[in-house]
């Protein structure tokens, strides 16, 4: 149940991310250049999330979520080391590392 949440959630990201991709820029504080950059947004904000979520759900294995959560789980564990190398913005960046973190733990218990 928690892991099915989980893959919804990359869904929902996902098609923020195809349907409103100048949105879904704002909200992670990038901005596309040209048609380029919101293809862009597109493609890895909406397809590959898109797919990444749904892949879980039509596979329904273990390993599937488990491959996902730990996706999630990599992009939240490089915000921290991106605050110093970057000087990236501390409330922000914690802000987004939860945002990964919460549907990475919950696609990791489908995992077992």
């Amino acid at each position: 149940m928690l892991a099915t949440i989980g893959a919804l959630i990359t869904i929902g990201l996902g098609l923020l991310g195809a349907i409103a991709p100048h949105l879904a820029a704002r909200l992670v504080n990038i901005a596309p250049v040209g048609g380029l950059g919101v293809s862009e947004i597109r493609a890895t904000y909406g397809g590959l999330f898109i797919a990444l979520g749904s892949a879980c759900l039509v596979l329904d294995s273990p390993v599937a979520y488990a491959v996902a959560g730990i996706a999630w789980l990599g992009a939240a564990s490089m915000r921290l080391p991106s605050l110093f190398l970057d000087k990236g913005a501390f409330p922000r960046a914690i802000g987004g590392a939860a945002v990964e973190a919460l549907p990475g733990v919950l696609l990791l218990t489908g995992a077992t």
